[in-house]
């Protein structure tokens, strides 16, 4: 009898371990998140003033949550003469616009709630002409603010035009500044930052040393970062679209955003161009930035607020939506940009009048589209969304780009070789028509991997393998994905 009720009690100590081992919390182990770009201006208007604010985004948490992402990274919301906030005036001040810092504690306390996590954009490559830093140190030569900024020939630098002058970042008392800014919205509850521009930082210094100098800063900032909340999640902006450029910053313990996945995808996804070579090519990126980092977390993305809508550059919704099934099955944490996910069009004007308003990027970040009194107004129309469906809409609407998102976004966070695994292998017996690749996990707590095949041809196609299908049909059908499950972990040699 004692026998038995050993052997009882392993056994259910057994199916209890193995069970806890499926229950494993990844989201505490890794960094990897799905990210909704988000330009509060245009996101949702709470008090029918025009203009989006923080309110707005607090009252649409539910919105993001059902959509599926994991966190928000919010476009520039401190004090800036400007309509895009990339010249801050003053960093401890919220754009009155977008409401105040009370507004702020308040989406980060109710996105805590549901396991959002909140990183702000952080500009310090410059500050506007504007800020009093440096009408302090323009009007006066021995102001302590003179070593705040780049002089060349008795002028700021600038790597940007529009009145954005260059910070010192080789000067101490900006470091410390930038540290106190840093731990002022840390000790909020910000879980992180996107840094503009990074590829800018030392520009003054010359082609020759200003990326070993940006790479240096890089890791200085890392440093501070980890030391501070190793949890903390650091995004840089380096625009390029060349991997082997990239990769090298890799080593600073960042995450980049993936430029050169960007146009691989627009090329041979939305364009046709050579896409036999999608894979193959994602292979060898990954494997570069790997050789540098093995625990590099990416960041892939379709489309940013400096660049035409993706569905205004893809002129196939079925061609788009099969580069969103990429993205949402590629390694790292992948960036929505905010109404990318119904549809939204809208291109760049080279000082075009519209409506009566000379415009540039404008139209790349225009409002919304909610469908009622949440859609911002402080943009008018320029007629590339006559044609768009709304939110509400949408959301009724199961073949709707905004439900084959929200699919694919469950479906990574069910997977975790999908949301979590580094490794990435393409499939062997891929073609001109097909591309897929393997997506693996494998730790001391779970090993799995999974089978992405895409269709990039017009036709349908039957994939006849013998494993489990997670999402999609083995009679592939024009543009569309399957995702096989298979019954072993595949070892593919170790990114």
């Amino acid at each position: 009898m004692k026998k038995i009720f050993i052997s009882v009690f392993i056994l259910l100590m057994s199916l209890y371990l193995v069970s806890c081992k499926k229950e494993v919390n990844y989201s505490k182990i890794y960094q990897n998140d799905i990210y909704y770009s988000l330009f509060v201006r245009s996101f949702a208007d709470s008090d029918q003033d025009g203009i989006g604010d923080l309110k707005g985004v607090t009252n649409n948490l539910d919105y993001l949550e059902d959509l599926g992402v994991t966190g928000i990274w919010l476009l520039p919301i401190f004090k800036s003469p400007s309509y895009h906030g990339y010249d801050t005036t003053d960093y401890y001040q919220i754009n009155e616009e977008y409401g105040t810092m009370d507004d702020l504690k308040e989406l980060l306390a109710e996105s805590k709630k549901r396991n959002i996590k909140v990183i702000l954009d952080l500009v310090i490559n410059h500050t506007s002409d504007t800020h009093p830093w440096y009408l302090d140190a323009i009007n006066n030569k021995d102001s302590e603010y003179r070593d705040y900024y780049v002089w060349q020939n008795g002028q700021a630098y600038q790597s940007f035009p529009g009145g954005m002058v260059d910070l010192n970042l080789n000067s101490p008392k900006v470091l410390n500044e930038i540290y106190k800014i840093i731990d002022t919205y840390v000790d909020l509850g910000v879980d992180g930052f996107r840094l503009d521009a990074v590829g800018h930082f030392f520009e003054e210094a010359g082609l020759s040393f200003a990326p070993a100098y940006n790479k240096i800063f890089m890791s200085k900032l890392n440093d501070y970062i980890e030391a501070k909340n190793k949890n903390l999640f650091l995004v840089g902006e380096v625009f390029v679209n060349d991997y082997n450029i990239v990769k090298d910053y890799a080593i600073s313990g960042n995450s980049y955003f993936n430029f050169y996945l960007q146009n691989e995808i627009k090329n041979k996804v939305g364009s046709g161009s050579s896409q036999y070579l999608l894979s193959k090519n994602l292979e060898r990126m990954y494997s570069e930035y790997y050789n540098v980092n093995n625990q590099y977390v990416d960041s892939p993305f379709l489309g940013n607020h400096d660049m035409d809508r993706v569905a205004s550059m893809y002129n196939d919704f079925n061609r788009l939506k099969s580069a969103v099934g990429i993205l949402m099955t590629l390694p790292g944490s992948p960036f929505i940009y905010y109404g990318d996910e119904i549809g939204l069009k809208g291109v760049r004007y080279e000082g075009a009048e519209i409506n009566g308003k000379v415009v540039y990027d404008e139209y790349r970040r225009q409002p919304l589209l909610w469908g009622d009194d949440r859609t911002t107004k402080w943009l008018s129309s320029d007629g590339s969304n006559e044609n768009t469906k709304n939110i509400e809409e949408q959301q009724k609407d199961q073949t709707s780009m905004f439900n084959h998102y929200k699919k694919l976004i469950s479906l990574r966070k069910s997977l975790p070789s999908l949301m979590y695994g580094n490794e990435f292998a393409s499939y062997e017996n891929n073609t001109s028509q097909i591309q897929g690749y393997y997506r693996s996990i494998n730790d001391s707590n779970f090993k799995e991997t999974v089978l992405v095949i895409n269709n990039l041809s017009d036709k349908t196609i039957n994939i006849d393998l013998d494993f489990e299908v997670v999402y999609g049909s083995k009679e592939l059908e024009a543009f569309g994905m399957v995702v096989f499950k298979l019954k072993e972990y595949k070892n593919m040699g170790g990114f």
